[in-house]
């Protein structure tokens, strides 16, 4: 109801035209002598209308949703009827990770339809259990069934960091207003989720930004599934992964949703890493460069699924083949150990030896080595050890950031760490220590750039000798000179080509190639 009359909706929908309908029909009835002198001809129009009501229907359900197969139209149809009849469940598309719905939708518990695109997937629930996992396409879900929660399977991009206009270092006044106070706690809240502090009590705020997706491979050309990538396994481990935030302030954010993990943990390992340097150290290369952890071949982290023991055997018959069965499967066992070579035990993670560190990479900043270690935390099974004072140690580390995103479905891609933010008198002190350090930089960098020029024309001049060489024995080889004075001549043709053939080398060897012109006018009067 609108305005003290019916919606105007109902104007323009079917109501109103079978109203129509229906009083056109009641009046020829009544033309034609009445209702009790027409009973027969009603049962029959009755008759008929629902079966072509039916007919009809059935014909159209095969157009409303992309099916192919006769059961998922016939499901189709019985959605249809549970519509006419008020009993139906949600009916939801879901594009891109994101839930297109009417309000209210969502609640619904009867039987319902769920059309997926192809970068998205979800898990539906009961009451009490998920059921199972969905990927791109149309499901229908049963009465009490509804969504557990919905994936993107994009490739994601979550950052850490605050907002433009955003000052965590200003304070906040005694007489500030509401507006004020909760864009400030609004503020603080994000400055709280990326700070840390050096090992020298330097507090620092970065943007922190991590790339991940679903740990699913894309499908192939031809293959089923989706090209974002799609595994049934992985999705509900990332939507049974989801958390819930108790000190939240409202109902929406106590939800921790399963795209909000990567970045919460890439924080925690950025705060962990940055207490174990300096200041001074984030921006000097000093550091020597990480080593290649070789990974172990077995999977230590891959959740294992409950063995469900088999049911007990009922009945005589079948106890008295049970013992028979297990007493040969014991003693094919023992014969089978007895001709097998004796296992050899898997490497622990702390016994994988590292890679040592390529002796020809420049030493790295600090902050190179925590953006490198918070990715190989999130990526890796085991790990290089750092002690308090950033120094590599020996032994390696098996790493619970990368077991926690493996058993919630979830593959890293890359880790940054970026746009770091100071208090204003530490930052002038940077600005103040780079302005007295530039010039000793700069000669330092030019000093190296030269050795760099040195080297780099020394290695192209002793490329130019060998592919020269190369193209004059190609020539000897070809020409088969008959004696000395012919091989001579064949060098000197062959260089008096590739000089004529290169134009910058013809600008440059001007008086050379008239010299080496004359030379072979000489040998070729020596010939004759």
């Amino acid at each position: 109801m609108s305005g003290g009359g019916l919606d105007r909706r109902f104007w323009y929908g079917p109501w109103f035209v079978g109203l129509i309908l229906l009083g056109l029909y009641g009046y020829l009835i009544v033309s034609r002598g009445g209702f009790f002198g027409n009973l027969f001809s009603i049962g029959v129009d009755a008759i008929l209308f629902f079966a072509l009501f039916l007919l009809w229907m059935a014909f159209y359900a095969q157009f409303v949703l992309p099916v192919n197969n006769w059961r998922d139209r016939t499901r189709i149809v019985d959605r249809l009827w549970s519509h006419l009849a008020r009993a139906n469940g949600p009916a939801i598309f879901i594009e891109n990770g994101r839930i297109h719905e009417r309000p209210g939708e969502a609640e619904r518990r009867g039987p319902g339809v769920l059309w997926l695109d192809s970068a998205s997937a979800a898990v539906i629930r009961t009451a009490v259990s998920y059921k199972r996992p969905i990927g791109p396409g149309v499901h229908f879900t049963e009465r009490g069934e509804y969504l557990a929660g919905v994936v993107d399977l994009h490739t994601q991009i979550h950052t850490l960091s605050l907002k433009e206009g955003d000052n965590p270092f200003a304070k906040l006044e005694e007489n500030a207003g509401p507006e004020v106070r909760k864009k400030y706690e609004g503020a603080r809240s994000r400055w709280m989720a990326v700070r840390g502090l050096t090992r020298d009590g330097i507090e620092i705020i970065p943007n922190i930004t991590v790339v991940f997706k679903i740990d699913a491979p894309p499908a192939g050309r031809g293959e089923p599934g989706s090209h974002f990538g799609y595994d049934p396994e992985a999705v509900e481990r990332a939507i049974r992964g989801e958390g819930i935030n108790a000190s939240a302030a409202d109902e929406t954010s106590r939800r921790v949703a399963w795209n909000q993990l990567p970045a919460l943990i890439a924080a925690d390992l950025w705060r962990e890493y940055l207490s174990k340097f300096t200041l001074n150290q984030l921006f000097e290369a000093g550091q020597p460069p990480l080593p290649d952890v070789h990974q172990p071949d077995f999977a230590p982290f891959e959740p294992e699924a409950p063995v469900q023991p088999p049911p007990a055997p009922r009945g005589a018959v079948a106890r008295l083949l049970h013992f028979f069965n297990e007493r040969m499967r014991r003693r094919l066992e023992r014969i089978e150990a007895a001709g097998r070579p004796a296992p050899v035990p898997a490497a622990a993670p702390d016994s994988v030896p590292p890679r040592k560190p390529p002796h020809d990479l420049p030493p790295q900043t600090a902050l190179q080595i925590i953006t490198q270690m918070a990715k190989q935390r999130m990526t890796q099974a085991v790990v290089p050890v750092l002690d308090e004072s950033g120094r590599l140690t020996e032994g390696l580390l098996p790493s619970d950031e990368y077991k926690k995103l493996k058993e919630r479905g979830l593959a890293i891609l890359s880790v940054g760490i970026s746009n770091m933010r100071f208090a204003p008198a530490i930052e002038n002190q940077i600005v103040q220590q780079w302005s007295g350090n530039w010039l000793a930089n700069a000669k330092a960098d030019q000093e190296q750039i030269e050795r760099l020029n040195v080297f780099y024309d020394e290695e192209g001049r002793q490329d130019a000798l060998h592919e020269h060489a190369l193209a004059l024995s190609r020539s000897l080889a070809k020409a088969e000179p008959a004696g000395t004075r012919a091989a001579v001549k064949t060098l000197l043709e062959r260089t008096q080509a590739a000089i004529r053939g290169d134009d910058r080398l013809h600008r440059r060897a001007g008086n050379e190639a008239e010299a080496l012109e004359q030379i072979i006018k000489w040998v070729e009067t020596k010939d004759s």
